[in-house]
């Protein structure tokens, strides 16, 4: 059973919670870490939202300040006044410490524009990047396009913070781990897109909560829309569907691929895809055996250790903090 409790990603991207008060008719402001004097646990343009009645999400450092910004916000809000404050070192809140030594500067936007959140919104429901630049005199919020090269950063003037589409998991296979697998990645928070050839295995996600999409002809495989914030995981014991699902994910621009089975298997599916005209090069994006933890062989185990690839991965290509 999935449970209620938050996810371990809750909080690090704080705007779906920001919309949604909004949406509500609740006053909101957003919070975003803008300078660092020292070490921190968080990273430059970390957020919380913070609603008029006080609810917040997101966090800002190792739970030093939150409830105190939090507090701060709501002030912000009813005074109709954005703020930029310091906690930390050189900070008015002396009784307030922080255990790094550091000093951490916030801006607390208010006056954030519903033609703003409303562009927020489209960007984000159609996965686009996006820069979002707020002049830290005035409040003044833009978008842009964001690119390659685009990083959040402070200028002499505005904030410069980098949004990328939520990290997305497409999950392929059958068998008992997969519900496992199923599992453990919605539990830690990834967006997840299910499909299987296995009704069995359907039937045990659905009961768990999750749902999932049928493949049903190796010759109609249908994995949808990859982009470069998609990672793939190919779960099959049965090997006649691999082939043909790879052959569709490893000509698609996501940033990880890894496929369950041992040293052999992989041979075969390297021969397979040969066969199919797919090129080495494709062939070597394949991260194969999957997972961090050598011989797995429970699902559990395996589980587990393909979540702790993914995470890895999502960190390396900066999807994470």
């Amino acid at each position: 059973m999935i449970s209620n409790a938050p996810s371990l990603l809750a909080g690090d991207d704080v705007l779906a919670d920001l919309i949604a008060w909004h949406a509500e008719g609740r006053r909101v402001a957003l919070v975003t870490l803008v300078a660092i004097d020292g070490a921190t646990p968080r990273p430059l343009g970390a957020q919380m939202a913070v609603a008029e009645d006080g609810q917040f999400t997101g966090y800002l450092s190792g739970g030093c300040i939150e409830q105190s910004v939090a507090e701060e916000a709501t002030r912000a809000i009813a005074a109709r006044e954005n703020r930029r404050v310091r906690y930390g070192k050189d900070s008015p809140y002396f009784d307030i410490k922080l255990p790094c030594g550091s000093g951490l500067d916030l801006f607390i936007d208010q006056g954030i524009t519903n033609s703003t959140l409303a562009h927020i919104a489209d960007h984000r429901r159609n996965r686009r990047p996006f820069l979002h630049s707020t002049d830290l005199t005035t409040g003044a919020s833009t978008l842009a396009p964001a690119d390659a090269q685009s990083k959040t950063h402070l200028d002499d003037g505005p904030f410069h913070r980098l949004h990328r589409p939520t990290t997305r998991v497409l999950l392929v296979g059958g068998g008992p781990a997969l519900g496992a697998i199923a599992h453990l990645i919605a539990a830690a928070g990834f967006e997840l897109d299910i499909l299987s050839p296995d009704e069995a295995a359907r039937t045990t996600l659905h009961r768990a909560g999750l749902t999932s999409r049928a493949l049903v002809s190796p010759s109609a495989i249908n994995v949808g829309p990859l982009d470069p914030w998609t990672a793939a995981v190919v779960a099959f014991h049965e090997h006649d569907w691999e082939a043909p699902v790879l052959a569709e994910i490893l000509r698609t621009p996501c940033f990880y691929i890894g496929v369950m089975g041992g040293r052999q298997a992989h041979a075969n599916r390297l021969t397979a895809l040969t066969e199919m005209g797919i090129p080495p090069e494709l062939q070597s994006r394949i991260r194969s055996p999957i997972g961090l933890i050598p011989g797995a062989k429970s699902r559990a185990t395996l589980a587990v250790g393909i979540l702790a690839e993914l995470v890895t991965e999502a960190k390396a290509a900066g999807l994470m903090a």
